[in-house]
């Protein structure tokens, strides 16, 4: 099922904001915490949210699938110092009951 974004989250879209980049960075699997050179810069909830409207939106597909709890279950395992403790728990959120 897809979804309209709403203006805001398409003009992020439009204009490749550092939120979209962030996004992408996230369903493409391509994101290094350390590209900054004074703190480490990893991926938020908001990130994590974003991402997931794309990905329902079906405008960035991506290599995981957000939907999947054993394709974010295994980029928890294999990419955990990307994420922050808030962008963790809102990428399980879907699969709690």
């Amino acid at each position: 099922m897809t979804t309209i974004l709403n203006p805001q989250a398409m003009q992020k879209v439009l204009t490749h904001s550092k939120e979209y980049q962030r996004a992408v960075g996230l369903l493409n699997k391509r994101w290094d915490p350390d590209e900054q050179p004074i703190f480490r810069n990893v991926l938020q909830s908001a990130d994590v949210q974003f991402a997931r409207q794309l990905q329902i939106a079906g405008l960035v597909k991506g290599k995981i699938d957000l939907g999947d709890y054993q394709a974010v279950n295994q980029l928890l395992m294999q990419h955990d110092s990307w994420l922050s403790e808030s962008a963790r728990k809102t990428l399980l959120a879907p699969f709690m009951d």
